[in-house]
Order: C-alpha cells, then sequence, then structure tokens
C-alpha cells in the first residue's frame, strides 16, 4: 500500500476530526491599580425613631405669658382711657362692687372674676358679635384698632391661662358671689 493511503486511513480511522483546541477559563478584568474594589454593604439594621424632646413646662408657661404681657402692654392705654374710670381705684366712677367685680389697678387684674374677665370683656365690648354694653357711660366706643388690642390681649390671656400661667392667681371660685 501506498503510504498516503495509509496515512489517510490513518487519519480516517481516528475519526478525522481536529484536535480539541484548549480554551482559558474567562477571567474579569483586573482592577486597574488606582481604583478600590467596592466592599459588599452589609444590610441595615432597624433604628429605633428618635423621639423628639419632650416641652418644658415652665419654658411654655414664661411664653404664653410673654405674650400675654406684651399683648396687655398695647392695650393697656385703651383700658386706661374707658375702662380705669369705673374699674380702677382711682376712677371716679369706680364702686367697691365694680372693683371687686373687676379691678385694673394692677395686672393681672383684681377682682373675683379676673380669671375669667377675658370672655366677659369679649361679650361687654361685643368682640365676635353682638350688641357693646360697655364702657357704661359710652356703650360701643371700644372699635377699630383698639378693639383688636383687646381682642387679642384677651386671645393672649386666655392660652396663657389655659397653658397653666396664672395658677395662683385669685379669680373666680375664690369668692363667693
Amino acid at each position: 500500500m501506498n503510504k498516503t493511503l495509509l496515512l489517510a486511513l490513518g487519519f480516517a480511522g481516528c475519526g478525522g476530526s481536529k484536535p480539541p483546541t484548549r480554551t482559558t477559563p474567562q477571567t474579569t478584568d483586573p482592577v486597574p491599580m488606582n481604583e478600590s474594589v467596592a466592599e459588599p454593604t452589609p444590610p441595615l439594621e432597624p433604628t429605633k425613631p428618635v423621639e423628639p424632646a419632650k416641652p418644658d413646662p415652665a419654658k411654655i408657661k414664661a411664653a404664653l405669658l410673654a405674650a400675654e404681657t406684651v399683648a396687655f402692654e398695647k392695650a393697656k392705654p385703651v383700658f386706661d382711657n374707658l375702662c380705669a374710670k369705673c374699674h380702677s381705684k382711682s376712677g371716679k366712677l369706680a364702686t367697691t362692687k365694680k372693683l371687686e367685680h373687676f379691678d385694673i389697678t394692677t395686672y393681672p387684674f383684681g377682682g373675683h372674676h379676673a380669671m375669667e374677665i377675658s370672655g366677659s370683656i369679649r361679650k361687654s365690648l361685643a368682640i365676635g358679635g353682638g350688641k357693646a354694653t360697655m364702657p357704661f357711660d359710652n356703650k360701643g366706643a371700644v372699635k377699630g384698632d383698639e378693639l383688636a388690642l383687646i381682642a387679642t390681649w384677651a386671645d393672649a390671656f386666655d392660652a396663657s391661662h389655659k397653658g397653666g400661667a396664672h395658677e395662683g392667681h385669685s379669680g373666680h371660685g375664690e369668692h363667693e358671689h
């Protein structure tokens, strides 16, 4: 037989396929030297909600009383001009009965209704509606900006009173009517 034929038969007997090629496993690109590899982030642990600081009652009372005092200082000329003649010790039309009820000689006001006086003032000056019954000698004379000053004071007084700023002051309930 011919050498060439033998070689051809030899290759055919081996399957006639090409020898296998070598492959290398795929790898990731290397990280350049000037860059860092990010570490995996651990899962976040649940955190407790931050509780707001509890308000300081003394500071709240002081702030309410300060706002009331500012409102009173602005309204004081109206009280002095239109209420003092009947509701202060130096008033020409003051009587013991009027002063026991409501006395603006000092602040906070005196009288057995002093701690509820804002409601009486609102009603007597018709703040919020109705017909004014004061000042006694000039009903309805408190209006416009003057009425707004008194209303602002009454709101501040009520907020202070509700916030406990008037604790210990005399008022309704301490005296018999």
